[in-house]
C-alpha cells in the first residue's frame, strides 16, 4: 500500500472555484432540512462535482473496539455498488485515514484493499479525509480517480476538508433532530399507553364506588367517605386527561367540533365539574349575565373544559371563604367597541394574585411557577396552556391580569361565538336516569373487575344487564339477548371490539342495537376507528354515567354518534 501526502505538495494546484464551492454549500445547507440519507447523498454528489472525481462517498463508523466497521452510506459515481455495504476497520482506506487523523492520498488503493476492487473499474488514486465529530470518530469522506490523467492536488484536499467539516456539523444537527423526533414519538406513545393503563383500573374503581354508594345509601357516613373517594378518582381522571391533552397540544393535534349549543349549559357543566372545589373551600361563586339564553356556535365539551379549568384555578388559589365571580357579556351590534357577535367571559377572584414577572408565562405548558404554592395545591401546569389553544381554535383570545401578590386575578376570554337564537322549537332532551326506565344492556369486557363492578352499578340503576368477558361470546349473546344497548370494550384478546361491531353491523336484523365503544384511548384516530367499525358512540374509561344516561335517553329517534 502506498500513501504519499508529500506527492500532493509537489503537484501544481489548480485555481480555486469559489463560486462553485459556495453554490454546493448552499445546496447542502438546504438539504439539512430533509432526511439524513438524502443529505449524505447530496454531500457525496458535491464532492464528486467540486473535485471532478470519478467516484465519491461517505463512510461512517459503526460499532466499537474490535467490532468497528465502516458502512458506505452514500456513494456517487462508478463505485456506486459500494452503497450500503460494510467493511472491516483494518480492511478499508478509511481506517488508515482515521488512524492517522489527517487527509491521506492513496496510490492504486485497489491493489491493497479488496473492498474497492470492481471488475472493469480502475482506481488510480484517491483522497480520504476524516469527518470531524468532536471526541468521536464519525467516519470519512473520500474521492477516487479512475483515469491516469486525473490526479488530485492540494486544492482537492482543501475542498474535501471543507466538505468534511460541513458533513460533521450537519450529521450532528440531523442526528440530534432525528433523535428528538424519535424521542417525541416514543414519548407520545408512552403518554397514550399510560393514559390507557391508568384508565383501566380507574374504571372498576369508579363503578365499584358508585355501586357501594347505592348499596349503603342509608349510612350517611359511608356515603360521605365514598363520595370523597369518588371525587378523588375523578380528579385522577382529570390529571390523566391533562397529560393526554399536553401530548396533543405539543404535536398540534388538539381539535374542536363546533355545534349549536347554549353558553348557559356550557357554564352550568363547568360549574358542576368544579362544584366540590368551591364547597370544600367554602367559596362563594357569583354568576352574572346568564339569566337569559345565550345561543352560541362552539365546542360544548372543550369550552366547558376551559371554563372549568379557569374556575378550578380560581378556587385553588383563593384562600378559604373567598369569592369568585364569573361574568358574561354579549355584544350583538358592536356598540361597545367590541366586534358584533362577541362573547366576553371574565372570571375574577380575590385570591393570592400573580406576580407581574411571571404573568406572561402562565399559559405555557408545565408552567407551575405562576402561583407561589402551585406544587402544594397540585396540578401539572397543563390546564391553562390547553385552555389557550382551545380558545384560539374558537378564534378567540384569553388573557390574565393581576396587580400582584394578594390582589386577586382576572382571566378574560373574548370569543366570537354568538349566534342568533333559533325560532323553531327544539326537541326536549333528558338525561335523567330516573326517567329512563329499564334498558336491556350487554356489557362486554375481558377485565372481570371492570365487568362486575359496572354490571352491579347498572343493575342497581334498574337496568337488565347481561355480561360477557369475550368478543366471541358477545357476538352470540347479541343475537340471543337482543340488547337495546351493547357497551363493548374494544381491547379484547380473542375477537376485539372492532370485530364485534363489524359482525353485528353485518346482520341487518340487529340494526336497532346501539353499540357503544368503551376504551382507555381517547385520541381522535381511536374515535374515528370506532365509528368506522360500526359503533354509534365512543366513550373513554372510566365510564361516565352522565354520558351513558344521555345515550340511553337518545337511543330512539336517531343516533347522534361519536359522543366522547
Amino acid at each position: 500500500m502506498s500513501t504519499d501526502n508529500a506527492l500532493l505538495g509537489s503537484r501544481r494546484a489548480r485555481e480555486p472555484d469559489y463560486a462553485a464551492e459556495n453554490n454546493a454549500l448552499v445546496r447542502l445547507a438546504k438539504a439539512q432540512m430533509g432526511a439524513k440519507a438524502n443529505l449524505l447523498e447530496q454531500i457525496a454528489e458535491a464532492a464528486l462535482s467540486v473535485c471532478d472525481a470519478g467516484s465519491a462517498g461517505i463512510s461512517l463508523v459503526e460499532g466499537a473496539g474490535e467490532k468497528r466497521q465502516f458502512r458506505w452510506l452514500a456513494v456517487a459515481g462508478l463505485c456506486a455498488d459500494l452503497r450500503g455495504k460494510t467493511t472491516a476497520w483494518d480492511e478499508c482506506p478509511c481506517g488508515v485515514t482515521l488512524q492517522s487523523g489527517s487527509p491521506q492520498l492513496f496510490i492504486r488503493p485497489q491493489d491493497h484493499f479488496q473492498c474497492i476492487q470492481f471488475p472493469g473499474v480502475n482506481v488510480t488514486e484517491g483522497i480520504v479525509v476524516p469527518i470531524p465529530g468532536g471526541e468521536a470518530q464519525l467516519g470519512a469522506i473520500w474521492v477516487m480517480s479512475h483515469v491516469d490523467e486525473r490526479k488530485f492536488d492540494s486544492e482537492d484536499v482543501r475542498l474535501l476538508s471543507n466538505l468534511a467539516v460541513f458533513a460533521g456539523a450537519a450529521l450532528t444537527i440531523v442526528d440530534a433532530r432525528d433523535s428528538g423526533i424519535e424521542s417525541d414519538r416514543r414519548h407520545s406513545e408512552f403518554i397514550a399507553m399510560l393514559g390507557h393503563e391508568l384508565r383501566n383500573p380507574m374504571a372498576p374503581i369508579d363503578s365499584a364506588i358508585g355501586a357501594a354508594k347505592r348499596l349503603c345509601a342509608e349510612n350517611e357516613t359511608a356515603v360521605e367517605v365514598l363520595t370523597i373517594a369518588q371525587r378523588q378518582v375523578r380528579h385522577l381522571r382529570t390529571l390523566v386527561d391533562d397529560l393526554l391533552d399536553a401530548a396533543r397540544l405539543k404535536h398540534g393535534k388538539l381539535a374542536i367540533k363546533h355545534s349549536d349549543t347554549s353558553l348557559n349549559e356550557i357554564a352550568f357543566d363547568a360549574v358542576t365539574t368544579v362544584k366540590h372545589h368551591f364547597e370544600s373551600r367554602r367559596h362563594t361563586l357569583k354568576l352574572n349575565g346568564l339569566d337569559v339564553p345565550i345561543p352560541v356556535r362552539a365546542d360544548h365539551v372543550r369550552l366547558s373544559q376551559v371554563l372549568g379549568n379557569i374556575l378550578s384555578n380560581a378556587a385553588k388559589y383563593t384562600p378559604v371563604g373567598g369569592t369568585i365571580e364569573m361574568t358574561v357579556d354579549v355584544d350583538t351590534d358592536g356598540v361597545s367597541r367590541e366586534p358584533a357577535g362577541l362573547v366576553i367571559i371574565s372570571v375574577k377572584d380575590n385570591g393570592i394574585g400573580i406576580d407581574s414577572a411571571v404573568q406572561s408565562h402562565v399559559f405555557e405548558l408545565f408552567a407551575q411557577s405562576a402561583r407561589g404554592h402551585a406544587r402544594a395545591e397540585g396540578g401539572l401546569g397543563i390546564g391553562l396552556a390547553v385552555a389557550r389553544r382551545m380558545v384560539e381554535l374558537h378564534e378567540g383570545t384569553i388573557s390574565l391580569h393581576s396587580q400582584g401578590a394578594g390582589t386577586g386575578t382576572v382571566v378574560t376570554l373574548r370569543l366570537p361565538i354568538l349566534r342568533k337564537a333559533s325560532t323553531s322549537p327544539q326537541p326536549e332532551e333528558t338525561d335523567d336516569a330516573s326517567t329512563l326506565g329499564s334498558v336491556r344492556l350487554l356489557l362486554v369486557d375481558d377485565n372481570q373487575d371492570a365487568l362486575m363492578s359496572l354490571g352491579i352499578l347498572l343493575e342497581l340503576e334498574g337496568h337488565n344487564v347481561t355480561t360477557s368477558s369475550s368478543g366471541r361470546d358477545a357476538i352470540r349473546l347479541v343475537t340471543e339477548v337482543r340488547p337495546e344497548v351493547a357497551i363493548v370494550d374494544v381491547g379484547m384478546p380473542d375477537v376485539d371490539g372492532f370485530d364485534v361491531a363489524r359482525i353485528v353491523r353485518s346482520d341487518r336484523s340487529l340494526d336497532n342495537v346501539t353499540l357503544v365503544a368503551l376504551t382507555g384511548y381517547a385520541a381522535e384516530s381511536d374515535k374515528s376507528r370506532a365509528l368506522a367499525a360500526g359503533f354509534d358512540y365512543h366513550l373513554t374509561k372510566p365510564l361516565s354515567l352522565e354520558k351513558l344516561h344521555y345515550i340511553l335517553a337518545n337511543r330512539i329517534g336517531g343516533k347522534l354518534g361519536g359522543l366522547v
